[in-house]
Parts: structure tokens; sequence; C-alpha cells
């Protein structure tokens, strides 16, 4: 039995639960989720939210549960090459941009891209790229009018994979501030979305009441990109779009 819905409207549901005990009782088509790595995030770079921290992150048996549980629907998951890859059809690569990465600073190279798994079939849309380039949301959770969540997600980054999915309604089991709603809503999917904290629901609610962000910056940004991959122009006025 599903609880009572945080918010439903526009074809859009937030449920503030447990995903994987309401799972069996949701009815969805494709999953699209960002699910902890399994890399036990903590770090003290917070901002006025206390120390940062994922819930579940202390191995990946929420992701692989995830996995168990949903058949053979097509999927979409994020994750961390430090971790085992999931099974899956294809990986993709998110390079978030110059401005963010730390890891080994005696090297002089930092980890600024994670992965992307392509799980099951039906995704259609252009042949492009594997190298996704969207602008990583820099800052510290709670400063300013940056990160809403520690792991946040551009939206255009979400954009691109959605327009590439199958038709159906869309589940994000961990969807943490909302991203994946808010790229669904922009073009006009239906979502679902599950998210076990309820700040984390306020948040996404009142993300989901805002009116769309124009889509003007990734429109030219595509038509100048002759490699055909999804891209951003690597210059500020990027942030405008991934700024709330």
């Amino acid at each position: 039995m599903l609880p009572k819905p945080y918010y439903d409207e526009d074809g859009i549901t937030i449920f503030c639960a447990d995903a994987l005990e309401i799972l069996p009782a949701l009815s969805f088509h494709v999953v699209v989720t960002d699910p902890p790595y399994g890399l036990n995030l903590s770090s003290g770079m917070n901002g006025r939210h206390g120390k940062c921290a994922v819930s579940g992150d202390h191995d990946t048996s929420l992701r692989d549960r995830l996995l168990s549980n949903i058949g053979d629907r097509p999927t979409i998951l994020f994750g961390s090459p430090k971790i085992s890859r999931p099974p899956c059809r294809a990986v993709l690569v998110w390079d978030k941009g110059e401005h963010v990465g730390m890891g080994d600073l005696a090297l002089p190279w930092k980890p600024n891209w994670e992965e992307i798994y392509v799980i099951g079939s039906g995704f259609t849309g252009p042949r492009t790229g594997s190298v996704l380039r969207h602008l990583a949301i820099a800052g510290c959770v709670g400063t300013r009018t940056w990160r809403h969540h520690p792991t946040e997600k551009p939206e255009s980054l979400m954009r691109a994979l959605i327009r590439k999915c199958p038709s159906g309604t869309i589940l994000d089991p961990f969807m943490g501030s909302g991203t994946t709603l808010r790229a669904a809503k922009d073009l006009g999917r239906k979502c679902i979305g599950v998210e076990i904290e309820e700040r984390y629901c306020e948040i996404a609610a009142r993300r989901l009441e805002q009116e769309c962000l124009p889509l003007s910056i990734e429109s030219s940004s595509k038509a100048a990109s002759s490699g055909g991959t999804s891209s951003l122009p690597w210059d500020g006025s990027a942030h405008t779009e991934l700024q709330d």
C-alpha cells in the first residue's frame, strides 16, 4: 500500500518513504536515478547544513537491491569508477568540467568525471557520443544559491538522458532534491520520485513549483556542437541554467 503523496501535480508525484519498501506498489516503465554509490561519502565542505553525508552510502546494497527488484525495465543509473559496475549494456561518462575535482593532489590530473550505466533496451534518439559534458554545480550545500544536495546533478544533464529514454512513467527511487523530476516536468514526462528524507522532499516540491527555465543555452550549445556530443559551453554562461 502506498503512502499519501507528499506532492502530486502535473504528472509528477513525490513519496516521502523508503523506496525499496514501496517499490512493489509503484507503477512505472523507466528508471532514472542517482543511487548511493557505496563510497561512504563524508565531507567537511558542507556550508550551513552540517557534515555532508549520503544515507546508505556505506556499500552498494541499495543499488543492487533496486536492480534486482525492477526486472528488465530500461534503466539509467549513476555510479563511480571506484566501485564495481553493475551489469549494463553501455557506460557513459559525465564530464563535470574543469572547475571541480580534488582527488590525489600529488597528481597533475583530477577526477572530474562520473560513470552512467545504461541498462536494458528501448532507448531512442540521435546517435551521439558517450561523453556528456555538463558543468557540475559547484559550491557547498546550503550556501548562496548553489547545491540543494551533496550529490546534485545539473538539470541539463538529466534532460539529455531523459530525452533518449523510452516512453512511459519514469521512476527516480533516490530522488534527492528532485533534479530528475524537474527535468522530466520540463520535458512533459510523467515521473515518480521517492525520497526518505523529508527536507529533500520539501526542496523538490519547491523546485517543481518554479516556472520552467529557458532551454536556449542548451539548444544553442547543441547546435554549435560539431561532434554530436551533448554538451554545454565551457564558460560562465552555462551557470545561468545550472543555478536556481
